[in-house]
C-alpha cells in the first residue's frame, strides 16, 4: 500500500502533527524491519515478549489502541471541519445491531445521497495469527477485512446514513472504503482551503497516529517498568534523530 510508507515521508513539523518522539522512532523502524528492538521480557499479561516487540500490538493490556482510535478519529473530525462538514464524534442516539454500540463519528451536514456521513474507525493487527497468511498476499486484506465486518455490524444505520468503516492496519495500510474516505475529505479540504496538499497531510497525521500508538502499545505492556524503558529497548545504543 502507498499509504503505508506516509509517515516515512513527513517532514518533522509538530504543530501539524507531523512528529514522532526517539523512542516511537526506534520502535516503529524496528517492527517495519522486524529487528530486535528490546530486551526479552514479560509482559502484564504473563506473556513473555520477544525482541522483536510484537506482542504489545495484539496484547489486550496494550493502552495504545485506545490512544490510537481517540487520535485517528480525532484528525478524521478535524479534516472534516476543515472542509467545512462539522461533525462530532461519538453520537448519542445512534446505535448498531447487537452490542449497541455508536459510530464514531456524524456529520451534520449531508455526505452523499442526502445522507449525513457516519464512520467508525478500526485498526487491525497485520500479523495477527488470523490475518497474516492472507497480509503477505494481499496488502490491505486485513484492513478490508474488518471494514466488511463493520459494514455488516452497522447495516441497521443504512438506510438513514451513508455509513464508511476506516480500516488500517498496524503497518498503516488502509481498506478501499477507509482509503477512499480520507482522501475525499481531502479534497474537500482543498476546496474549501486551497491547500494543493491537503491529502497528503491528512494521511501523514494519520499515519503518524498509527505508528504513535503502535509504539505505546509495544512499551506498556510492559510488567515491571522500575529499570526504564531506555535499557529495556536498547535504546541507549540506537539513540535515534526525531523524525
Amino acid at each position: 500500500s502507498d499509504s503505508a510508507s506516509d509517515w516515512l515521508h513527513a517532514f518533522p513539523i509538530p504543530s501539524l502533527g507531523l512528529h514522532l518522539d526517539p523512542m516511537s522512532i526506534h520502535i516503529a523502524c524496528g517492527l517495519r524491519l522486524g529487528a530486535t528492538i528490546c530486551h526479552p521480557h514479560e509482559c502484564k499479561c504473563g506473556e513473555t515478549v520477544a525482541p522483536n516487540g510484537r506482542h504489545g500490538l495484539k496484547c489486550k493490556y496494550a493502552t495504545g489502541r485506545k490512544t490510537r482510535h481517540e487520535e485517528v478519529n480525532k484528525l478524521i473530525k478535524l479534516g472534516l471541519d476543515q472542509a467545512k462538514f462539522p461533525s462530532s464524534l461519538e453520537p448519542v442516539g445512534l446505535s448498531r445491531k447487537g452490542d449497541r454500540k455508536r459510530p464514531d463519528g456524524i456529520t451534520y451536514p449531508t455526505w452523499k445521497n442526502g445522507k449525513c456521513l457516519i464512520w467508525d474507525f478500526t485498526c487491525a493487527d497485520t500479523l495477527c495469527k488470523s490475518y497474516v497468511k492472507k497480509a503477505s498476499k494481499e496488502v490491505g486484506s486485513a484492513a478490508a477485512g474488518r471494514e466488511d465486518k463493520k459494514v455488516d455490524k452497522y447495516s441497521n444505520l443504512s438506510d438513514l446514513y451513508y455509513f464508511v468503516p476506516v480500516g488500517i492496519e498496524t503497518y498503516g495500510a488502509y481498506g478501499p472504503q477507509g482509503l477512499k474516505l480520507v482522501k475525499q475529505i481531502g479534497k474537500k479540504i482543498q476546496d474549501a482551503t486551497g491547500e494543493k496538499l491537503s491529502t497528503f497531510y491528512l494521511l501523514q497525521r494519520i499515519s503518524m497516529a498509527i505508528q504513535r500508538g503502535n509504539a505505546i502499545c509495544v512499551t506498556t505492556c510492559v510488567k515491571d517498568q522500575s529499570s526504564g524503558l531506555e535499557d529495556l529497548y536498547n535504546f541507549h545504543d540506537h539513540k535515534a534523530e526525531e523524525l
